[in-house]
């Protein structure tokens, strides 16, 4: 009984600091704002996509000379991208086409950087928008392609965060860790 609270405990305190680091660290005045895809359901955004592009036009509104870059491929069940299914979004929130590169190739957060890293200009400001629970592990992910990166984040619901926390993050990140 005594392991099973330590361990619920030590969860709970992974959780704490991978939110933290998500509120900690919002960025402004990029050169380049990069949205991390997220699944789709059947051709349609989520609600943590929807999230991660109202953060990204907030963001976009108050830095008009960032460009945006829109990150992720067709994911299995799906027969548009991640990236098209943003950029409509951000362009029907009142975002100019011109500002926004699609990024339609990436699979997962590694990828959308490895392919990102490709379409951005040396020696820029980059900031990165994901949801508050995927920041931590975004970051390292930034990190293993060699971007130095800043972040916004889009809060998500106590569901998703139950879903996410701690113990995808926990895994994926001590993974990451262990590489």
């Amino acid at each position: 009984m005594m392991v099973i609270k330590v361990l619920i405990g030590l969860i709970f305190v992974f959780a704490l600091i991978i939110l933290a680091f998500a509120y900690l660290s919002e960025s402004e005045n990029a050169d380049y704002l990069i949205v991390l895809g997220c699944k789709l359901d059947n051709d349609r955004p989520v609600q943590a996509l929807i999230d991660r592009i109202d953060k990204s036009v907030s963001y976009l509104m108050k830095n008009p000379g960032c460009k945006v870059i829109v990150s992720g491929g067709i994911t299995q069940g799906n027969t548009v991208s991640e990236a098209q299914i943003m950029h409509d979004l951000l362009v029907n929130r009142g975002i100019e086409t011109e500002r926004i590169i699609m990024e339609q190739e990436a699979k997962d957060t590694y990828e959308n950087f490895y392919y990102a890293k490709k379409l951005l200009d040396k020696d820029k400001r980059i900031c990165f928008c994901s949801s508050d629970y995927h920041i931590l592990r975004s970051r390292l992910m930034a990190l293993k392609n060699g971007l130095n990166v800043s972040s916004i984040c889009s809060r998500t619901s106590l569901k998703e965060k139950l879903i996410h926390l701690p113990l995808e993050e926990y895994f994926i990140i001590s993974n990451l860790i262990k590489r």
